[in-house]
């Protein structure tokens, strides 16, 4: 019987300790919203003083003894001294690191990640994070809470009855020669802190083992399957739009035997699960033949507007829809209906940049965060010049695009971020932005450039000659070099089905004369015969998806994934080649 009691007791402790924990959560999430708002009302000095912490914290590292820059007074002189950086000027020390666990080289803290970029545009980077870098990005996520609660929820206070359904996948963590974890940042925040998993357990509807499941498609699979047993589910959250579309498409694959599971109480036993996770779940479904009856009455209804259907108490779905995830967007709406989608901010691995304050405006524009890096910004016309000169934080043209540089707490200094941004506007002190490209998507020939924006802005409009109903699954580019002039090959899949290959004349007339519109410069050129004309390739169906898949086995973070808008390496061009129907 005491047994028993204390077994009551104890669970009563715990429920008691996770209300008191979820109600914390609610508070320094109000705490860093009203905390960042008034950094944006500060914003000058906030930068100011957040260098002058970033000097101090770095100063007995070698590479700050080597521009001397403890001895820095000021903006001017910190600019003078230090050059603009890439990645190269940091690979070399950074390597080193990885390989002696010799951080103070760099770092005055120990370096707890090195975060692998996705390698989209170029080569994967290892980027170090340190706890003061996490902790900059974490107020940031709090505040990202505090808004989607207030705007959608109506502030609703965490309950068990207020559960989202959050899309991720963390992947095992690789280490470096001298024990240093390596991998995703997704990856290091869930399988590095246990504080994190059980917050993340008590928000969500996925188990914390589905989290840690490697592989991405039993983890979305598994994810879905949970989400699907929860009927209060109130919003969804990933990284991208893509994140989302992917798990809707294997339930839309997959519910037959989603339902089957559910209605047996079974997990599907071709899902890539250790015995351990499989065990877990298993003891968590219970046989529910009604819910598996509802379900299936809806999933037989077809999958446009799917989401409000199977979960009728949800209020957004948060996740990043601007530059090239934009074309996903459209894929979205058709599993979302009318729910919101929600742009919810803007970082890196190299820095957390800006949150979007404003969710009620269809276009999303990011607040940039003072507390998050000391920034600047490269003018456009300056991008391509020797020495660029930069301009600050409060010094931004509303309407004019800049080149992002950052300084963080974490041993990058003047770095070039490579993210081509608009300011559209100004929330107190601190520039809202938009995420235009990344210069390595950028196409470039005979110093013509044309951004993704442009590409996309010209294949979707050029895509309404062959009707409504055909929509762009996704596409990508590469520049001919095997003839003169050089052009442009543009490989497209889309979603409607010929029975005769089409004339692409017609759609390659529309396709440049949008860019016309948007580019003065190419239009000349193409005039002059400078450029050549830009060559219209159909893939077969799926084609982006096998194309995903084998960047996947090569290495590439399926949570990271951004299909790459400019082929460059010969072996993708030639995949993506071998799918041309035309």
């Amino acid at each position: 019987m005491n047994l028993k009691i204390r077994e009551q007791a104890q669970e009563i402790f715990n429920k008691i300790s996770e209300i008191f924990l979820l109600y914390l959560l609610q508070v320094a999430a109000k705490r860093s919203l009203k905390s960042l708002q008034k950094d944006t009302v500060n914003a000058v000095s906030v930068q100011q003083k957040l260098l002058r912490n970033i000097l101090k914290l770095q100063k007995d590292t070698e590479y700050s003894k080597k521009y001397n820059l403890a001895a820095i007074g000021s903006v001017a002189e910190f600019q003078r001294i230090h050059p603009l950086t890439t990645y190269e000027n940091y690979r070399e020390i950074i390597e080193d690191i990885a390989k002696s666990g010799n951080f103070s080289q760099l770092v005055a803290e120990p370096i707890i990640l090195f975060q692998e970029t996705s390698g989209t545009t170029g080569k994967s980077k290892l980027i170090p994070r340190t706890k003061r870098l996490l902790s900059t990005s974490q107020k940031s996520f709090q505040a990202i809470n505090a808004i989607a609660r207030s705007y959608y929820l109506n502030g609703k206070a965490y309950a068990k009855n207020s559960l989202g359904l959050a899309l991720a996948s963390a992947q095992p963590l690789k280490s470096t020669p001298s024990g240093i974890p390596r991998g995703s940042g997704t990856s290091g925040g869930i399988r590095q802190s246990k504080l994190f998993q059980k917050i993340v357990s008590l928000n969500f509807s996925s188990p914390i083992s589905i989290f840690l499941i490697p592989d991405y498609r039993s983890a979305y699979y598994c994810h879905m399957l949970f989400a699907l047993l929860e009927p209060k589910l109130t919003y969804i959250t990933a990284n991208f739009a893509s994140n989302v579309l992917d798990a809707l498409q294997i339930l839309e694959r997959e519910w037959s035997q989603i339902i089957n599971d559910i209605y047996h109480g079974q997990i599907n036993s071709n899902l890539e699960l250790d015995t351990a996770t499989r065990n877990e779940l298993q003891n968590r479904l219970k046989p529910n033949p009604e819910k598996s009856n509802t379900l299936r009455t809806e999933f037989e209804k077809g999958f446009e507007g799917i989401i409000p259907r199977i979960w009728p108490q949800l209020s957004n779905i948060q996740c990043i829809i601007t530059g090239s995830l934009q074309l996903y967007k459209e894929s979205l709406k058709f599993y979302a209906g009318e729910i919101p989608i929600y742009s919810h901010g803007y970082g890196a691995s190299e820095a957390w940049i800006g949150c979007n304050l404003e969710p009620q405006k269809d276009s999303p524009a990011y607040v940039i965060t003072p507390h998050s890096a000391f920034f600047e910004f490269i003018p456009i016309s300056q991008i391509d010049a020797e020495k660029p000169t930069t301009v600050d934080l409060t010094s931004l043209e509303v309407g004019e695009s800049y080149e992002l540089v950052v300084t963080t707490v974490a041993g990058l200094y003047r770095y070039r971020m490579g993210d081509i941004v608009k300011c559209v506007g100004y929330y107190n002190q601190s520039p809202m932005i938009e995420f235009l490209y990344r210069q390595g998507s950028l196409l470039n020939i005979s110093g013509v450039k044309i951004s993704e924006n442009e590409i996309f802005a010209a294949i979707t409009e050029a895509c309404k000659i062959w009707g409504d109903d055909c929509k762009i699954i996704d596409y990508t580019t590469s520049i001919d070099v095997s003839s003169f002039p050089l052009s442009y090959i543009i490989y497209l899949e889309v979603s409607k089905i010929f029975t005769i290959l089409p004339d692409l004349t017609s759609f390659q007339d529309k396709f440049e004369q949008i860019i016309y519109d948007l580019n003065v410069l190419y239009l000349n050129t193409r005039k002059a015969n400078i450029i050549g004309a830009p060559e219209i390739k159909l893939v077969e169906r799926d084609s982006f998806k096998m194309f995903k898949n084998q960047m996947i086995s090569q290495g590439t973070s399926e949570a990271q994934f951004k299909m790459p808008r400019l082929l460059k390496n010969v072996e993708q061009i030639n995949f993506i080649e071998s799918k041309s129907l035309n």
